[in-house]
């Protein structure tokens, strides 16, 4: 063998030695292989103190669109809202308001309502983030990702019931933010279609 050819032969395994090495790197980080865990604690933070009524946590943790355009607009938009004034015999009735709608057109499920004498919320079980899956851009929605996430929601005397929802998770400001969300009806498994059908 010549001079030359040992010469090649020895970059080559050089070569090849490097890219062994680079392999290893990536799958030991995943970078190369799934969505980043931060996706997951982010939508994590996101539903757990949606959850318990900390919206300065929430808020913080959604995009400047999803916020209304501020942090103090975000929070302002989740105070509870002032009390309607009582009802009087010359007052005309509310207007009726039709329920939202999904696009197989059944309705969602009344949200539980709490009682004047009851607790203020209801009790969240633990919050899990799983399925996470490329989302691409839709509409005012930046590409992303879809996030599924899951909790129990359980009110007094009444049983727990689990709430499956769609987060579209967006990268901003260096870190990953909630841009969109959909809660998914009974029976509905894909994140994407039920992000795509709503704002």
């Amino acid at each position: 063998m010549s001079r030359s050819m040992m010469r090649t032969a020895a970059l080559a395994a050089v070569v090849l030695l490097a890219a062994g090495c680079a392999a290893d790197d990536q799958d030991a980080t995943g970078t190369e292989h799934g969505p980043p865990p931060a996706l997951y604690e982010a939508a994590r933070t996101y539903q757990e103190a949606a959850a318990r009524g900390d919206w300065r946590t929430a808020c913080t943790a959604t995009t400047a669109r999803r916020q209304g355009g501020s942090l103090e607009r975000c929070l302002d938009s989740h105070h509870d809202p002032a009390p309607a004034p009582e009802a009087t015999a010359d007052s005309s009735p509310p207007p009726t308001i039709e329920p939202p709608r999904y696009a197989d057109g059944s309705t969602p499920a009344p949200r539980e309502t709490r009682p004047a004498d009851g607790p203020t919320r209801a009790s969240t079980g633990p919050v899990s983030a799983t399925d996470a899956q490329p989302a691409p851009a839709s509409g005012e929605h930046p590409a992303g990702y879809a996030v599924l996430v899951t909790y129990t929601v359980t009110w007094p005397g009444k049983p727990a019931s689990t709430t499956r929802r769609a987060l579209r998770l967006v990268q901003e400001d260096g870190a990953w933010r909630v841009d969109q969300l959909a809660d998914l009806h009974p029976g509905e498994t894909s994140l994407l279609s039920a992000l795509g059908g709503r704002s």
